[in-house]
């Protein structure tokens, strides 16, 4: 089942110009890997704030991905840049 995956990430101020590198770097990997349809970064600096907003064809889908980020050190550069742990939301239409 198609999944919206929202991840939400407070950041230190100072790292906007390293994060930004780092994205722009490793982007193209999430985007192909096997079940993503499409991710945005979005940033709202006065809150200090980053939004993940990505389309996976299955929440495993995106665990997949998470762990293989995990497994091969990606995760722990990418939250490096952050303040507190992430917040992972998924959502899925309700057909309503």
């Amino acid at each position: 089942m198609p999944v919206r995956v929202q991840i939400t990430c407070s950041l230190e101020p100072s790292n906007y110009p390293p994060l930004k590198a780092f994205l722009a770097q490793n982007l193209p990997n999430v985007r192909g890997f096997e079940g993503c349809e499409r991710v945005n970064i979005l940033f709202d600096e006065t809150q200090s704030k980053m939004l993940i907003d990505e389309d996976w064809q299955s929440i495993k889908a995106h665990q997949n991905y998470m762990e293989f980020i995990n497994n091969n050190g990606v995760l722990e550069k990418l939250t490096a840049h952050f303040s507190e742990p992430p917040k992972i939301s998924y959502f899925y239409n309700g057909n309503l």
